[in-house]
């Protein structure tokens, strides 16, 4: 079933990014001064306004949650990888808030209690558990839920070029994890932290990965870089000046400030 799924993303992904001439069509906007967007797999959409609220969205663009914690902080990521159980990253408070498919309060990780210096970077692990990029001696580490420590990289400035790093997003797609940093670009990590390689991509903060197809925004275009094959394509967008993005099988959504723009790819 896992193999069939991923089979399924890789076609629709090779279908967005065809050679032949775009053709967006629009469904619809949500009004929203956001400063994240992310989609699960069962199309919901959440944003994250600029006053730290959380909203959540159904496929058609209705609101169906807010999130009823009242937690103050500033929300640094958040991993809606498994849309049952969400997670929000506040990197100044070196912690994890957890929440069900309601935005409702499941549980919060001090990071600096169970030995995570700084992190700047966290995110849900395929097996629920959780992975965070430490500062503190830099090194990519899995959690369980509970903060005990399950696997390390080792210090990764050993496989950088640079002197520095800071990763600020990793993605774990159940077969590899993604650390990304602006500077060095995206390393590659298999599922028990040893590092695999890097993917000479930089600058790139919002990145999302489909399959073996990785995406990013670059100008006013969405460009796709094949890992298998190192391929990349190249898409207009349908609309200029968009701040993120975010990638859900033939749709396309767009965050700009004026709110979230939804597309839908049609072949011509």
């Amino acid at each position: 079933m896992k193999k069939k799924v991923r089979h399924i993303i890789a076609f629709l992904a090779w279908i967005l990014l065809s050679s032949f001439e775009p053709n967006w069509n629009y469904l619809f906007t949500i009004e929203a001064e956001a400063k994240i967007i992310e989609t699960d797999r069962m199309g919901n959409i959440y944003l994250v306004s600029k006053t730290n609220q959380l909203y959540k969205y159904n496929a058609e663009g209705q609101l169906q949650s807010t999130l009823n914690y009242a937690y103050l902080g500033n929300i640094t990521q958040l991993d809606v990888s498994n849309p049952l159980e969400i997670y929000l990253f506040y990197r100044e408070l070196n912690a994890l808030v957890f929440l069900d498919n309601n935005l409702a309060f499941r549980g919060r990780l001090n990071l600096g209690d169970v030995g995570i210096i700084q992190a700047s970077a966290a995110a849900r692990s395929y097996s629920n558990g959780i992975w965070v990029f430490d500062q503190g001696d830099l090194q990519l580490k899995k959690m369980a839920k509970d903060g005990s420590l399950l696997q390390v990289s080792g210090n990764s400035l050993q496989f950088t070029l640079n002197k520095s790093l800071s990763v600020s997003r990793i993605i774990d797609n159940g077969d590899k994890i993604y650390a990304n940093d602006s500077n060095e670009g995206i390393l590659v990590f298999d599922l028990f932290a040893n590092y695999l390689k890097t993917i000479p991509i930089k600058g790139k903060e919002d990145i999302k990965i489909l399959g073996e197809s990785l995406f990013f925004m670059d100008a006013n275009h969405l460009m796709s870089y094949q890992m298998k094959t190192y391929q990349r394509d190249t898409m207009a967008l349908p609309q200029k000046l968009n701040k993120s993005f975010s990638l859900e099988k033939e749709k396309l959504y767009l965050l700009n400030e004026k709110g979230a723009w939804v597309y839908q790819y049609k072949a011509n």
